[in-house]
This record gives C-alpha cells, structure tokens and sequence, in this order.
C-alpha cells in the first residue's frame, strides 16, 4: 500500500510498540473480532461450504481479483469442475473458458496441476493433512492455512494481505511489512489471537476486517470491534501501515496489432508459452508487451508468423495494464496476402481470446470498424 500522510520515523526492527502504553484490550481479541463477524459477515458462496475443493478454488480465484468477480466465476466453475478430478481432465481451451474474466490465468494452470496431483497421489480426495497439502502444486503457505482451517478445522493461520494489514496497524509494526523480521511478528501475532474452537471463522472473520473496516485507504476505525488496543488507530498512523517497499516504477508500451475480418471470424495466433496470456488467442503483432511503429509491422509479422500482409489505417486502439505495464493497444486495418501461421478464428465466447483482443472488438465495433 502507498503510505499516506507524514510517517513516523520507524521503530527498531519490527517490534510493536510498547503495550504499556495501549489501553485495556477488554475481552480477548478473538471475542471481539467473532462477535463482530456474526453480525456484520458478508454471504458470500463460498462461506456456505466445508469442502475442501471448493474452499481451494474461491481461494486462488479470490488472489488480486475483486470479490463481486469471482462470485459468479466461482459457481459457473464448480458446476462445470465440481471434483478435483474433473479439472484434472480439462484441456487448456477448457481452462482457458473456464478462467476468462478473472486474469492470471497462471493461477488457473496450478490449480490444474494440483487438481492432478491430487488424483494421482490422494485418490482424488483432498489431502487433510497440513504437510501433504503443502506439497501440492500451486499451494502456498496462506492457501495451506486458509484450506487446512477452514475445511479441516486445524489450528492454523491463513495470512493474507488483508491480515498484514489489520495485525500491523492493531500492534504498529513499522517495519517493511514483507521483511522476514515483520512476517516472524504477524504470524506469531496471528497465531497467539487464533481461536482454536473456531480457526476457519477466525480466519475468514479477520479477512473480513480488513476488506471491510481496516481498509488500504480511508479505514474506519470508528466501526473497528477490535480497536480499543490498536496501536495505529489512536495514534493517527493507520493510513501509513503497514509500510512496504516502493513499487516498480510503470513501463509505458505502445503495443500494435493487426486486426483483419472476414465471416471465419478474426486472424489470430496462440500466444508463445514464455508470454503474458499463454495458450490464449491474440490479434497478431510482436507480443502485448512490445513498443512497435505502425511502420515496422510488416517486418514483425513476417518474422514472427511468416505472414504477409498489407498494413493499413488505425482502427482504434484499448487502454490495458499487465504488472507494471500500462499498455496502449493500437489495431490497424490489414489486407492478407499470406497467412504464414495464423489462422481464422470465430470471435465468439468459445475461443481463448485475450482480454486485449476482445476490449478491441468491443472497441472497433462500437466505432463502426
């Protein structure tokens, strides 16, 4: 989060401030803080559920993407996947559809690879033990904490974002918050609030102070159960925390494509495997992260595609962001003389088309092109 406002000068390491100096905490955190979660939870499908396939799934979808878009992604794609075992037999246009409008499609590629891990070491059942679960593929250590207490019922934590920030605000950890010296605080912090009767509502209920009242900007400290002993939000340095590293500065592209059409639909190509969009369709030009002029296409597209066409005039052009990228797409007009590798594609809701591609349809058609 980009800290706000005028920051205090950092304490040493990543202690908390004094606890001689905060006021009484009044009943134990994990009181308050469940007692909150019950009168204020959001319904959400996935909190309707103990199995562990369905908890692993919300989880990697719910990974930098916004909870109202996952929620009918999240149902669409148990109907479809219902078991570990269905996934494990999607092809990569299956996932590919099955993933569209959530992004980061890698996610979907180790939820896959996990899916068959599972199959082929647990019989299809999802591991309950928290090691065996650690060894699966694309499973980190939140993922790990968040199945194993949620579905399982273990005593662990599942520390997210979210949770960095309420725990660093609630004791004031001033240090970088992704120091291993903070992360050793939070999770130690997390692990002493923990409610070991109810770890899976902990867990979530402490996500949920974070998404709703202890917000990256403009948190409500008023409406906060717990903030009768937080540090940050008497002392006016809640905006600030936690602290983290500068962000990579953002690289400008100026990414162009060709975007011809007939009745087969639009020329397209498999995007390379070492590329953002992997295995997905994209207009033809030299990659969506590749600064190219309108001049300089022919050349590209006959050495990347061995194709041959005519560049003709802008049709319009998309505005997008990729990591620190912030991409403008031009697509220009292009009569084909040889298609090289390219190939005809239907520009409809079964092809793997990119997000780039499809905002360029929508774009060039509600301009007339």
């Amino acid at each position: 989060m980009t800290s706000q406002g005028e920051e205090r000068a950092p304490t040493r390491g990543a202690e908390p401030a004094d606890p001689a100096t905060q006021r009484s905490a009044g009943p134990a955190f994990a009181v308050r803080l469940l007692a909150w979660f019950e009168r204020h939870r959001r319904d959400l499908p996935w909190r309707r559920t103990s199995d562990p396939w369905a908890i692993w799934v919300s989880e990697v979808m719910l990974q930098q993407t916004r909870v109202e878009a996952v929620r009918a992604s999240y149902e669409r794609f148990l109907a479809r996947f219902p078991r570990p075992a269905d996934f494990a037999a999607a092809d990569d246009d299956e996932l590919l559809r099955a993933w569209r409008g959530l992004g980061y499609y890698r996610r979907a590629r180790l939820l896959r690879e996990g899916a068959r891990a599972v199959v082929g070491q647990h019989d299809g059942i999802v591991p309950d033990d928290f090691e065996a679960l650690g060894d699966l593929p694309g499973i980190g250590l939140y993922t790990r904490g968040a199945i194993a207490s949620i579905a399982f019922g273990q005593t662990e934590p599942a520390i997210d974002g979210n949770v960095e920030r309420v725990v660093a605000r609630h004791r004031g950890i001033r240090a970088v918050v992704k120091t291993a010296a903070a992360q050793r605080l939070i999770r130690a912090t997390v692990e002493d609030w923990l409610d070991p009767d109810r770890p899976g509502d902990f867990n979530q209920a402490l996500m949920e102070l974070g998404a709703m009242v202890c917000t990256p900007k403009s948190p409500r400290c008023q409406a906060c159960p717990v903030g009768a002993d937080c540090v940050a939000g008497p002392d006016g340095t809640a905006a600030s925390l936690p602290r983290r590293k500068p962000p990579r500065p953002m690289v400008e592209v100026q990414a162009r494509v060709i975007l011809a059409t007939d009745r087969r639909g639009a020329l397209g190509a498999r995007v390379p495997p070492d590329e953002p969009n992997a295995g997905q369709v994209e207009l033809p030009g030299a990659g969506i992260l590749v600064s190219v002029d309108a001049a300089d296409l022919p050349a590209v597209l006959w050495q990347r595609y061995r194709a041959r066409l005519e560049i003709g005039p802008e049709l319009g052009s998309i505005r997008h962001a990729i990591t620190h990228h912030r991409i403008t797409l031009s697509a220009h007009a292009a009569c084909v003389g040889r298609r090289g590798r390219l190939e005809w594609w239907p520009i409809d809701d079964d092809t793997p088309w990119t997000t780039p591609a499809r905002k360029m349809f929508r774009k060039t058609t509600s301009s007339g092109a």
